[in-house]
């Protein structure tokens, strides 16, 4: 599978003190979110849909939400994404 951010990051001569290695989370416009590096879902709802990663929890809020593409590594949601936030 094609990882875009990790082929950006491949491509990149990042210093030593960016942490790679965590997660990435793409909003494009409050309607699609992008997310690699996730560790498992944790709540599935129309309103709320949580994940693990690897500094916490991420809880994205909003209305008419689904999970479009789920995988080991990435995760699409569509819907109105209203919040986002790294509990």
């Amino acid at each position: 599978m094609f990882n875009f951010l990790g082929e950006i990051k491949e491509n990149l001569k990042a210093s030593k003190n960016v942490d790679f290695n965590s997660f990435n989370i793409i909003n494009i416009s409050g309607k699609l979110l992008y997310v690699e590096g996730h560790l498992g879902l944790v709540t599935l709802s129309k309103e709320v849909i949580s994940f693990k990663v690897k500094r916490g929890v991420v809880l994205v809020e909003g209305k008419d939400m689904v999970l479009s593409e789920l995988s080991e590594n990435t995760i699409k949601i569509v819907g109105v994404i209203s919040k986002v936030e790294q509990l």
